[in-house]
């Protein structure tokens, strides 16, 4: 789960290909006022776009969003209809369901409004009733807890997707499962104009740690102006090849 986070910047939940499956990833997003945690991070799943180019949403707008905690952590949330409007296949189905699943858990915990020791779960109410067939393919007539199988392996959390950072100490934090032949990362300098791209550092993803949670990476780097990319990934044993790559263009500058 998410650790408490007292900043404006709440959870959101999307989708992304990778590896021959659909995965959920997360990014932290800034809101003016996070008056009602859930129901903003819910709201904001529904209705913006990811920062990451590559993530995706099959959820539409919802009219109205209703969110509601009981202290045995069963969160209740009440969407409209049109919110399940796109059509999509039973697999994306499960995913989204998931993905709003995990974002909703994702703001409570944020927000520290967890009982601690019990899972949260998610009741999902449609208009008010329950037992809505969700994208005509999930009845929601039971209470849903994380199915973590479908979480992405490995996500970078910071720097996100098309910020800037300041020229000097640049921190690079993400999650990470633990894979076979190890886990990597690269930091590219983007060249301009056909140039070739400048690998300027490189090394191990070591997890844990201070303050850390036993699949957090952290650390720093030195960087001088310019345009990059981080990148972080997890090697296969047997084949040697790469797995759950995960990247994330950047600016630094003064």
């Amino acid at each position: 789960m998410e650790s408490l986070n007292t900043t404006a910047h709440i959870p959101v939940y999307w989708l992304a290909e990778n590896d021959g499956t659909v995965s959920l990833y997360r990014e932290f997003v800034r809101v003016k006022e996070a008056a009602d945690p859930i129901a903003d991070s819910v709201r904001y799943m529904l209705s913006q776009e990811p920062a990451d180019p590559r993530y995706f949403s099959a959820w539409r707008p919802s009219s109205s969003v209703g969110a509601s905690i009981g202290p045995d952590n069963v969160i209740t949330l009440d969407l409209s209809a049109k919110a399940f409007g796109s059509d999509v296949d039973e697999g994306l189905a499960e995913r989204s369901i998931a993905q709003l699943v995990f974002t909703a858990t994702a703001a409570a915990s944020n927000a520290g409004i967890l009982t601690e020791g019990l899972e949260p779960t998610v009741r999902i109410l449609v208009d008010g009733e329950t037992g809505y067939e969700a994208f005509d393919h999930i009845t929601l007539d039971h209470d849903f807890g994380r199915d973590t199988a479908l979480a992405a392996p490995l996500w970078i959390i910071d720097p996100q997707f098309g910020t800037t950072q300041k020229a000097g100490q640049v921190t690079f934090h993400g999650v990470s499962a633990i894979f076979s032949g190890g886990e990597f990362w690269e930091i590219t300098r983007r060249a301009e104009s056909g140039d070739e791209d400048t690998v300027v550092a490189s090394g191990a993803l070591h997890t844990g740690g201070d303050a850390l949670g036993h699949n957090e990476f952290s650390f720093s780097y030195v960087l001088a102006p310019g345009e990059y990319t981080f990148t972080a990934w997890g090697v296969d044993a047997q084949t040697g090849g790469r797995s759950g790559t995960e990247s994330k263009d950047f600016t630094v500058k003064h």
